[in-house]
Parts: C-alpha cells; sequence; structure tokens
C-alpha cells in the first residue's frame, strides 16, 4: 500500500514535470513567435531618393521644356508687357510750353519700354521749331525721359523763317511773338553774312539808344537800315562803316520825330527827307 502510493506520487511528480516544460515551452514559442511578427519603423519620404529612380534623359526633357516655355513668356512680357506709363520733360522753357510738347509725344505711351526707340523720338523733337537739341533715355520701369534745349531766335528772315544768332535759319513757330523781332531780308544764300553785319550795326547803333527794326541787302548788295523812330537809312553797299559813323552823328543833331529818309550813299553828305508838316 505504501509502495503504491509512493508509485502515483512519483508518476504524478513526474508528470507535472513534464506539464511544466511543455508550459514553459510553450510561452517560449509564444514569446518567439510574439518577437516574429513586430513592425518596423516606416522609412520618411526621400524627394532626392525618388529622382534617383527617374531616367536621366526624361528629367532633361523637362528641364528644357521648363527652359523653353520660360523663355516664351519671357519674350511675350518684353513684347507686349511693360508699357510706358510716364513722360517726363525738363529744359528752359522760352517759347515751348511742357504740354505742348507732351502732345507731342502721346503716341509714345502705346509703346512697350523694351522696343520703345529712343532715336525715334529723338529724330521727331529735333524737328520742331525752335527745338535745338534733344536727349531721350529709358527710366526704369515705366517712364520716359525728355531733356531738350532751345534755340534762341534773333531775327525774322524774308517772313519766312527765324534765324539764330549764327544766321542758321530755324522754323517758324506759330505761337511765337513775332513783332518785336527784327526783320532781316536778302539773298537765300546771304542769311549769315546779313546776320553778322544786323549784329555789327546794331552793336554800334545801341551806343546813341538807336533800335534797328529792319535791315535789307538787295540783289546788287546795298544796305537799307530801319530804325525804330521811323527813320529810314540808305547805306549803300561801299564804306559802309564811315557812313554808320555819320549816321550815329546825325542822331545826335537831328530832331528825329521830323525825319522820314536820310541817305548816305554820299562822299561826306546825306540827303535828308523830312516828314511833311
Amino acid at each position: 500500500m505504501h509502495a503504491s502510493s509512493m508509485k502515483d506520487q512519483a508518476k504524478k511528480s513526474k508528470a507535472d514535470k513534464g506539464k511544466g516544460n511543455s508550459s514553459n515551452l510553450s510561452a517560449n514559442r509564444a514569446a518567439s513567435s510574439k518577437g516574429a511578427t513586430r513592425l518596423e519603423k516606416k522609412r520618411s519620404f526621400s524627394m532626392l531618393a525618388s529622382l534617383t529612380l527617374i531616367p536621366v534623359w526624361l528629367l532633361q526633357t523637362v528641364f528644357v521644356i521648363c527652359l523653353l516655355v520660360g523663355a516664351g513668356w519671357g519674350l511675350q512680357q518684353v513684347r507686349w508687357g511693360w508699357p510706358v506709363e510716364n513722360v517726363e520733360i525738363e529744359g528752359e522753357f522760352r517759347y515751348w510750353q511742357a504740354q505742348d510738347l507732351a502732345k507731342q509725344l502721346l503716341w509714345v505711351k502705346e509703346q512697350n519700354f523694351f522696343s520703345l526707340d529712343v532715336r525715334q523720338v529723338k529724330q521727331q523733337l529735333e524737328q520742331l521749331a525752335l527745338i535745338k537739341k534733344v536727349q531721350v533715355k529709358k527710366v526704369w520701369p515705366d517712364t520716359l525721359l525728355v531733356k531738350f534745349k532751345e534755340d534762341i531766335p534773333v531775327a525774322i528772315w524774308n517772313n519766312e523763317s527765324l534765324l539764330n544768332p549764327k544766321g542758321e535759319e530755324l522754323l517758324l513757330l506759330g505761337s511765337l511773338e513775332q513783332s518785336r523781332l527784327p526783320k532781316l531780308f536778302g539773298p537765300e544764300q546771304k542769311t549769315e553774312q546779313v546776320m553778322r553785319q544786323f549784329q555789327r550795326f546794331q552793336s554800334r547803333l545801341s551806343g546813341v539808344d538807336a533800335v534797328m527794326v529792319s535791315l535789307s541787302l538787295n540783289s546788287v548788295g546795298s544796305w537799307q537800315v530801319e530804325l525804330e523812330n521811323g527813320w529810314t537809312v540808305r547805306l549803300g553797299r561801299k564804306q559802309l562803316e564811315q557812313r554808320l559813323e555819320r549816321l550815329i552823328e546825325l542822331l545826335k543833331i537831328l530832331p528825329q520825330e521830323k525825319v522820314a529818309v536820310v541817305d548816305l550813299r554820299y562822299g561826306k553828305g546825306a540827303a535828308i527827307k523830312w516828314l511833311p508838316v
């Protein structure tokens, strides 16, 4: 009886030991199985890595297409974009007004800033009356700057044009007040000669407060002067300096309001025509 009980206990102990080993094995397997199914951490997305997967020829093609599109857009902007919005005019205004010059350039505001030809603007303005010199330049991003210099008319030539101090002909400006300008007359090819003689005569006459309103040179080379006091002075062709000095002396001694014509085409004298009483 006792022996049987010991055998039963030995079998039970062995069974319990085997069961323990089996439980440990199951636990190990479970742990092993759980470790095998663990999820790995996701890798972050990399653009550079993705680009390395794209063929080089495809990247080159896309790059060239982008360049062409950008160039085309740029050309369109150069051609149609950036219009001229402002025109600035600088200079000394004697005969022209800023708004009158601006009217001459209204067409500029329809032009593209890049394609506008400043030489065309310069040539147009230099063809205007009394415009001597013009400078034109573009000022980024939308302005055209015009600097100009007017010519100075000192006389009216043959009632058709103006003369500057050098005897160069200028276009007659319609709005110019002409009443105060002296009138010069002569052959077309004698403009410089007539201007020089006018300046010489006027310089001498200013010493006695006499003002010339007209100087004429006829086809045979004879000179005639009209003074502001109403005198008509005939100087002739020769000895002009001596005759001018004689005129100056007569201006000092004669009653100017009574004289009509002074003819100095004589050796040392003068013929006087008096106004009717």
